[in-house]
């Protein structure tokens, strides 16, 4: 019995110290706040490119990949290029971003008409500058998508209700 108590005590450890890992040191956030980051970081001046933000796109492209799955929705977003801004866009559709084995998903594309809107980056994959621009564009993106989410009739879904939650979100 006791050899229990000794093991959940050594979990319990466990599970504080990633809580404690999983805050943000600069901003107090935890990554289940990472909308609140994004939110906040897309309305200010300047992005803060950080681990921080690294850690916030990880986490919406892993999110996003289970509502667009979810709803099977198209969508062609917002130019997010940064050599030219229409060289690249926020797209929504099956990707095949592995071989063999396309998943729904919002990738940056490339926005070339022979490319078909092939996938180049996930946002968390993108350089520096390109992250800027990306984090600048979620709240047209999700104003779109959530546009689109309405027309194709899956607003009443559970992932369609998270969309429009998430446009209201980054509308403010």
């Amino acid at each position: 019995m006791a050899i229990y108590l000794l093991l959940a005590a050594r979990i319990a450890r466990m599970v504080k110290c990633f809580f404690d890992f999983t805050k943000v040191p600069t901003q107090g956030y935890r990554m289940k706040d990472f909308i609140s980051y994004l939110v906040q970081q897309s309305h200010s001046e300047k992005v803060a490119v950080t681990s921080a933000l690294d850690d916030a796109l990880s986490n919406l492209d892993h999110m996003l990949s289970g509502i667009c799955a979810d709803l099977q929705v198209e969508f062609e977003g917002p130019y997010v290029g940064v050599e030219t801004l229409k060289a690249h866009r926020l797209v929504v559709r099956p990707h095949e971003w592995k071989i063999h084995e396309p998943s729904w998903s919002m990738k940056i594309c490339s926005a070339a008409p022979q490319a078909n809107y092939r996938a180049e980056w996930a946002v968390q994959s993108a350089g520096r500058l390109r992250k800027q621009v990306v984090v600048k564009a979620l709240p047209d993106f999700f104003s779109g998508f959530a546009k689109a989410v309405e027309t194709a009739g899956k607003a009443e879904f559970p992932s369609g209700k998270r969309v429009l939650e998430l446009a209201q979100r980054f509308a403010a």
